[in-house]
């Protein structure tokens, strides 16, 4: 019963990260949850036979260094991604204090509108401005291949629709990426003596997003995007895909 009851519960795992590519999202993130997601699977309908096997192993000193080896290495990952997700979840609770302005990250733009996700970005920027009239904001965000026009500029027509001055917002249209979002917006505000931010983005991006502004001097807070029901099933997938992006930083 309880080789069934973990069956299930990897089945609906790999579920879980297959969802998002009928989206059209297929990034490490669900690859590798699909991956594990089957591998556990597999250990579970052939638990006895990979136990034996580990026994007959473990007779001789090269089988138990192995085992001890691979173990140490699977024990060394999840303690550094549990790590890495505990810093991820404390960076989304950075609430702005004394920000001066306000980064809203770009992501994908579907002709010339925001794609969903971009949208929920831009409402919670716009209610945070909304309520900080003095606040100015940089949108930051190139344009795709695929885009009619840049992150930037859908994003600044977006919130001037909702009612947002023009004289408050900056364009920062050249960045291809978070590292260059951060980058560029940095460049820009320093020109304006202005180094306290909070940065607009999905939570589970806060943490890599605060580490790379401190690399450009800026001290950031987090103002989170509001989440639905299909940002909700999406979340597995893009929060093992930060694991990978927050190592690539680390060694950067």
């Amino acid at each position: 019963m309880l080789k069934y009851i973990f069956l299930t519960f990897e089945i609906l795992l790999l579920i879980l990260f297959l969802i998002p590519v009928f989206s059209g999202i297929l990034n490490p993130g669900n690859i590798i949850g699909m991956a594990v997601s089957f591998i556990f699977a597999v250990i579970t309908i052939y638990f006895e036979n990979i136990t034996l096997f580990c026994k007959n192993i473990w007779q001789n000193t090269a089988g138990k260094v192995l085992i001890i080896i691979v173990s140490a290495v699977i024990m060394s990952v999840v303690i550094y991604v549990s790590a890495i997700s505990a810093f991820m979840i404390k960076a989304q609770y950075r609430s702005p204090e004394n920000a001066e302005a306000v980064i809203v990250l770009g992501c994908k733009v579907n002709g010339d509108k925001p794609s969903r996700m971009l949208a929920r970005r831009l409402d919670s920027a716009y209610e945070f401005l909304n309520e900080h009239k003095s606040v100015i904001v940089v949108v930051s965000g190139g344009k795709g291949d695929d885009e009619q026009i840049s992150e930037a500029e859908a994003m600044k027509n977006y919130l001037l629709n909702k009612g947002i001055s023009p004289d408050r917002i900056i364009m920062e249209d050249m960045s291809v990426n978070t590292y260059e979002n951060l980058k560029f917006s940095a460049q820009i505000l320093e020109t304006k003596n202005i180094n306290d931010v909070a940065v607009v983005t999905d939570g589970f991006h806060q943490y890599r997003a605060g580490y790379i502004a401190e690399k450009f001097g800026l001290e950031s807070s987090a103002i989170n995007a509001g989440t639905d029901m299909l940002t909700k099933w999406l979340i597995p997938t893009y929060w093992i895909r930060e694991w990978l992006a927050i190592s690539f930083e680390y060694i950067r």
